[in-house]
């Protein structure tokens, strides 16, 4: 099931072309035909949704780490308030700024390049032509 996009890591307009990319892969692919369709869309949901539901789900925890939703990122919610930063709190900013930058990993860790692969060796291993 596919769930809201929310704008914490700006990749819902990139997810559309990717997903575009590879559906446009998909149907235009010989073995595609009236008859193979949904054999083709349901391979398109298998390679997509799972990836497509992981950015959803990694969108919405940097939502919350960025608005101090997040367990280790409520004790900074009052540093606005405090003149001086201290040691400890240093620390705690550098922990935020890390787990976005782990968060933001799959951004340069994925290529679309391997989700067009896998769906259309998928498409040839189940639509074979007779």
């Amino acid at each position: 099931q596919a769930h809201a996009m929310t704008p914490h890591q700006g990749s819902g307009a990139s997810q559309a072309v990717e997903d575009a990319w590879i559906l446009a892969s998909i149907l235009a692919h010989p073995l595609t035909t009236k008859e193979t369709i949904p054999a083709a869309l349901k391979i398109y949901e298998e390679v997509r949704l799972p990836f497509a539901n992981d950015v959803v789900r990694g969108s919405a925890a940097s939502g919350r780490l960025c608005e101090y939703n997040e367990p280790e990122s409520i004790v900074i919610q009052d540093f606005g308030k405090v003149d001086k930063v201290g040691e400890s709190d240093a620390g705690l900013l550098w922990n935020v700024g890390h787990t976005m930058c782990d968060r933001w990993r799959w951004a340069w860790m994925t290529t679309i390049d391997g989700d067009q692969e896998r769906a259309l060796k998928l498409l040839e291993s189940r639509v074979a032509r007779k």
